[in-house]
C-alpha cells in the first residue's frame, strides 16, 4: 500500500507534464487557424480543426487519470499520519514518500540500522491497525 506512493507521485508529475504539452499543442494549433470554408464536419475536412479535437480529448483523458492518481496518493498520506509515534512517521516518510534507502534513514536519524528495521517493522503494523479500522 504505502510502496505506492513513489509511483504515484511520480504518475502525477508525469500526467501534469503531459497535460501541459497537450494544452499547448492545442493553443499552438488554434493560433494557426483561419477560416476555411467546410460543406460538412468541420472536423472531417480540416485537419487543424481535428488537431485542436484530440488534443482536447486527450487533455479530457489525462485529468481524469491525474484525478485517479491525485486521489489514490491522498489516500496513501493519512494512512502515515496515523502513526502516532514520531520517529516512525519519519521512518515511513523518508522510506515511501521521499524514496530513501534504509542505510540512509538511519544515518538521517542517527540510529542503527536495525533500529530502523524495527521502527519500520512497528510503524506498518500500525499502519495495518489503521487500515483495518477504516475498512
Amino acid at each position: 500500500f504505502l510502496r505506492r506512493y513513489l509511483g504515484l507521485s511520480r504518475r502525477v508529475d508525469a500526467l501534469t507534464r503531459a497535460i501541459d504539452i497537450a494544452m499547448e499543442r492545442a493553443t499552438s494549433i488554434s493560433v494557426k487557424l483561419k477560416e476555411i470554408r467546410v460543406l460538412s464536419s468541420p472536423a472531417e475536412h480540416d485537419p487543424m480543426a481535428a488537431d485542436v479535437c484530440t488534443a482536447v480529448d486527450a487533455c479530457e483523458m489525462l485529468y481524469a487519470e491525474k484525478e485517479k492518481a491525485d486521489n489514490a496518493l491522498r489516500d496513501i498520506l493519512p494512512a502515515i499520519d496515523s502513526v502516532q509515534d514520531e520517529r516512525q512517521k519519519a521512518v515511513l516518510t523518508m522510506r515511501y514518500v521521499n524514496g530513501e534507502p534504509f542505510q540512509k534513514i538511519s544515518e538521517k536519524l542517527f540510529l542503527s540500522e536495525p533500529a530502523v528495521y524495527i521502527a519500520h517493522g512497528r510503524a506498518l503494523m500500525a499502519v495495518n491497525k489503521w487500515l483495518e479500522v477504516r475498512g
